[in-house]
């Protein structure tokens, strides 16, 4: 356990800032999947940045992700119609107010050649796909090569090092709630500025610590992930890490999916065990018997629930309007774009 101020090890040097002093903050488990193993936050003491400490390798991800994460229970029929429903009437508006625009992809324009880092099932890249976009993925869980097996698609498993697509350089890249899973995110964007086209950008999503929710719920709030989480933003240490890397901030935005909301709250009044797995966190099959259930109470579903919904729907989109919605979109440009339309 850390104590106070500790030394931290150069694993766990600040990409924010570079800084090598930490204090210690709480002890932290993974309140999801049931990893067994205690982890602590820890806040860097030059910047305020908090970070996960242990921090893992990429081999230690593989393993974590491929033992924990519930994507080997996703179903391909079920990635390949959500996908259609990218090309349904008023879908831009829809995705808005279920605030499922949070999404990198859906900023790619028609023709543009996108890499998604950490694609997972490959959903992003058929909708990229649909909208005519050229789209590759890369992801570290080993479930990702059934996804591109059995959908055809261009995905790589393994580490956003390897660079398997080394002869192409990208108008779009995307980073949909990935940035803070990697170890070393300051290293990991200066890579990317290599891969970029000229004129290219890259688009971040990831959780705000700035956020309404967290506020509210602390310790519970369901997006410090622990440990699959290992940095925890806001903008401004974000900013700060981005600008470090040779980048531009070209425009923000905070957006809360309203299923978010929902898990937080059903998340809230649930006592979770260490070393024993969420059944909030289940990739679930249709249960006939509860399905029955719930037929009895049609009256309520009909009336209530769709206003709740609504509620839900209305609050987040004001919160997110002040920014302080539960995740952050950041699109980046090199500032050496910049410098090159001043110069023109």
């Amino acid at each position: 356990m850390l104590n106070n101020n500790t030394n931290l090890n150069q694993s766990q040097v600040c990409p924010v800032c570079n800084g090598h002093d930490a204090s210690y903050m709480r002890d932290v488990f993974d309140d999801r999947y049931g990893h067994p193993d205690l982890f602590t936050l820890i806040k860097c003491q030059s910047c305020g940045h908090l970070m996960t400490s242990p921090m893992p390798n990429e081999d230690d991800l593989a393993q974590l992700y491929g033992n924990y994460y519930p994507r080997k229970k996703l179903s391909v029929n079920d990635i390949v119609t959500q996908a259609t429903d990218v090309r349904l009437p008023f879908s831009k508006i829809r995705r808005w107010l279920m605030g499922n625009d949070n999404q990198g992809q859906y900023s790619a324009h028609s023709g543009e050649k996108m890499l998604d880092i950490g694609c997972g099932s490959g959903l992003s890249l058929l909708e990229a796909q649909i909208l005519g976009v050229d789209a590759w993925g890369i992801d570290a869980d080993p479930n990702a090569k059934r996804f591109a097996d059995e959908l055809d698609l261009r995905i790589h498993q393994g580490s956003l090092h390897d660079n398997p697509f080394e002869d192409i350089s990208y108008d779009l890249i995307v980073l949909n709630q990935v940035i803070e899973h990697i170890p070393e995110p300051d290293k990991a964007l200066r890579l990317i500025l290599t891969r970029l086209a000229k004129d290219g950008r890259v688009i971040l999503v990831f959780p705000n610590i700035n956020s309404l929710w967290c506020k509210i719920t602390g310790k519970s709030w369901i997006n410090w992930h622990i440990p699959y989480h290992l940095h925890h933003f806001n903008k401004k240490t974000f900013t700060q890490m981005a600008t470090r890397c040779g980048y531009q901030v070209v425009r923000s935005r905070t957006i809360t999916p309203n299923i978010w909301t929902i898990l937080q709250l059903r998340a809230s009044r649930k006592s979770v065990v260490r070393g024993q797995s969420n059944s909030i966190w289940e990739v679930k099959t249709p249960n006939t018997s509860h399905q029955s259930k719930i037929s009895k109470r049609i009256f309520l579903r009909k009336i209530l629930l769709p206003a709740v919904l609504v509620g839900i729907a209305i609050v987040n989109r004001i919160v997110d309007i002040f920014g302080y919605g539960d995740s952050l979109m950041v699109e980046l440009k090199p500032i050496e774009q910049k410098k090159s339309l001043k110069d023109s």
